[in-house]
């Protein structure tokens, strides 16, 4: 083999494995402080609130919209998603736990899951994410509409 097919198989190679990869800075267990489901956007940090089309009956009423922040509380707040360095990532919901296993696709800004070992696409989802000071981003396309996350450690 001469030493252009070598560079090339050495590039090719290199560049496949920092693709899809495990990352360091998301490693950890992750809390959520802000959601949105698609009914509502709503940030524990800022304590604010905004309903979307679908809700905005309940606008004026008080009572609704305290019930409707216990109610996320209870199912978004409380849960953490956790990503280990040996390519696991584990939701912990309120009634149960789901693990993954994970690749981190950098060029296209997403978090490959799967949970099936990646042994076909079947079981595979694409969860678009960022992370910028500290802050995770992550949006679960299941169900319909998606759920947008922000997480802090």
């Amino acid at each position: 083999m001469d030493l252009k097919n070598t560079l090339f198989l050495f590039l090719t190679i290199f560049i496949s494995s920092n693709t899809f990869s495990q990352n360091d800075e998301i490693s950890g267990k992750w809390k959520p402080f802000a959601i949105d489901n698609g009914e509502f956007y709503m940030n524990t940090e800022t304590d604010s609130i905004s309903l979307y089309q679908e809700l905005t009956y309940i606008n004026n009423d008080s009572l609704k919209i305290n019930q409707l922040r216990e109610i996320a509380n209870h199912i978004y707040f409380n849960q953490a998603h956790t990503f280990t360095e040996n390519g696991k990532y584990i939701q912990d919901l309120i009634a149960m736990n789901l693990e993954f296993d994970y690749k981190i696709d950098k060029t296209q800004n997403i978090i490959l899951a799967s949970d099936n070992k990646f042994e076909n696409e079947k079981g595979t989802v694409e969860l678009p994410y960022w992370l910028k000071d500290e802050i995770l981003y992550l949006e679960i396309p299941v169900p319909e509409p998606s759920i947008k996350l922000w997480l802090k450690k």
